[in-house]
C-alpha cells in the first residue's frame, strides 16, 4: 500500500503500480515525461480553458475594462494536490531567492515540472490567452517567444504569513490558487482595491510592472499554496542568464 502524503489538511495517495520500486515519476505523474501530452492535459488541465474561447472562459475582476486582472480555471484539483504533495515531499524550500521581496518557495524546475508545465500549460493556454485578452500585437508576444520563471509559494502563520506590496519582475504574471484550506490570505491589488483568492485550480493574469502593485494578505490559519509564473520575452531571459554568467 502506498503511503499517504498529507500536508495542510490535504491528502495525496500516489497511484499503485506493479513495480517493486516506485520512482518519483511513478509517485507524481504530473512530472512523468513519458506520459502522452494529450493524456497529461486531459488529466491535469481544466476543461474550462481547453476550448480557448477566452471571452467565454475568462472574466475580468472588478469593474470590466478597468482592473486588467483576468481570471478563469486552468488546472484540475488533481494537479494542484500533486503539486503541493511533490513540493512538500522534496522539501527543498528556499527563503532568499528574491532580493527585495523574498517568499518561501521552490522553483518548479527543481521539482522536475518546468518543461512539462511550460509546454503543456503556459505555451498552450496562458500565453495565447494573455495575447488575446490584452490585444497584444507583434510576434514578440507569440508563445514560442516567451518564457516563464515559475515557482510554488507557501504562506503560513508560523513562518511567512504575508508578502508586502510590490511589483513583479515580469511583463505579466500568472498566479494559480492550489488550495483553499486556509483562512485569510489572498492577493491584494492596491490601486484596484481588489482581493483575489480564487478556487482551487483558478488563475489570475495581471501586468507585472508599474500599474499593479500588489501583496499577499496574511494567512491566519492553515497553509496557502500558489503557483506563480513571471512571464518575460525569451530574449530578455536569455540575456539575463548571460549577464549572470559574466558576473
Amino acid at each position: 500500500m502506498n503511503k499517504v502524503i498529507q500536508n495542510a489538511g490535504l491528502s495525496y495517495v500516489p497511484p499503485v503500480t506493479p513495480k517493486s520500486y516506485q520512482s518519483i515519476e511513478d509517485k507524481f505523474p504530473i512530472i512523468n515525461p513519458n506520459m502522452d501530452n494529450e493524456k497529461w492535459k486531459e488529466k491535469f488541465v481544466s476543461s474550462g480553458i481547453k476550448c480557448k474561447e477566452y471571452d467565454l472562459c475568462i472574466d475580468e475582476l472588478g469593474h470590466k475594462g478597468f482592473s486588467n486582472i483576468f481570471t478563469g480555471y486552468l488546472l484540475t484539483k488533481e494537479f494542484c494536490k500533486q503539486a503541493i504533495a511533490l513540493a512538500e515531499y522534496k522539501n527543498i524550500w528556499t527563503t532568499d531567492r528574491h532580493e527585495n521581496y523574498p517568499t518561501t518557495d521552490v522553483l518548479i524546475r527543481d521539482l522536475g515540472l518546468d518543461d512539462i508545465y511550460e509546454s503543456n500549460v503556459l505555451r498552450k493556454y496562458i500565453y495565447p490567452a494573455a495575447k488575446y485578452m490584452w490585444k497584444l500585437e507583434g510576434s514578440e508576444w507569440d508563445a514560442e517567444k516567451l518564457k516563464s520563471e515559475t515557482f510554488l509559494v507557501k504562506y503560513r502563520p508560523e513562518a511567512q504569513a504575508h508578502l508586502s506590496l510590490h511589483h513583479d519582475s515580469s511583463q505579466y504574471t500568472c498566479v494559480v490558487a492550489l488550495n483553499e484550506e486556509f483562512e485569510g490570505g489572498g492577493t491584494f491589488f492596491h490601486r484596484q482595491q481588489i482581493v483575489s483568492k480564487g478556487g482551487t485550480g483558478s488563475f489570475t493574469l495581471h501586468p507585472g510592472q508599474m500599474t499593479h502593485r500588489h501583496g499577499a494578505k496574511p494567512v491566519t490559519s492553515g497553509v496557502r499554496y500558489v503557483l506563480i509564473s513571471f512571464v518575460n520575452p525569451l530574449t530578455e531571459v536569455e540575456n539575463y542568464k548571460v549577464s549572470v554568467k559574466e558576473h
